[in-house]
């Protein structure tokens, strides 16, 4: 089974515990009700950053793929994924390309978690590589069954 993560996880990761360790020394000064407010605002996203930030990825094998996202996490088998393609949403400034799963009914699943990032319409690597290293795994588990 293979992973591969997203190389910013580090980065959500320490964002997440700055927002967390903001949060909890805002506790020790808490003296009115009012004070829960940026307790709360800085504490759940700091919480779900420092504690989805490690999973993020995606594991794939011989049975299909398994993705971890920021909120939720999905596993599909290769015979539910018809396409791994790459999608690309360009701006202005910067573009983004994300993998992305046309399965097998009809419906399209982008996995964000895994976007990579750069300026002008250049395709990013990174993900180019990983969907063409998803796309190999599905043909060849499709090739052995």
């Amino acid at each position: 089974m293979s992973r591969r993560r997203n190389p910013w996880s580090v980065a959500y990761l320490l964002i997440g515990l700055v927002l967390l360790l903001t949060a909890v020394a805002g506790v020790a000064e808490f003296t009115r009700v009012d004070d829960l407010i940026p307790i709360l605002l800085m504490g759940v996203p700091g919480l779900v950053l420092t504690v989805r930030a490690p999973m993020f990825g995606v594991s794939f094998g011989d049975a299909g793929l398994k993705y971890s996202g920021l909120l939720k996490s999905r596993s599909y088998t290769w015979s539910e994924i018809q396409e791994v393609r790459p999608a690309v949403v360009t701006g202005t400034v910067f573009s983004s390309d994300v993998p992305e799963l046309l399965l097998a009914s009809d419906e399209i699943d982008q996995l964000p978690m895994l976007a990579g990032y750069g300026a002008g319409n250049r395709p990013n690597r990174r993900v180019e590589q990983l969907v063409a290293d998803l796309e190999e795994a599905r043909r060849s588990a499709g090739e052995r069954h």
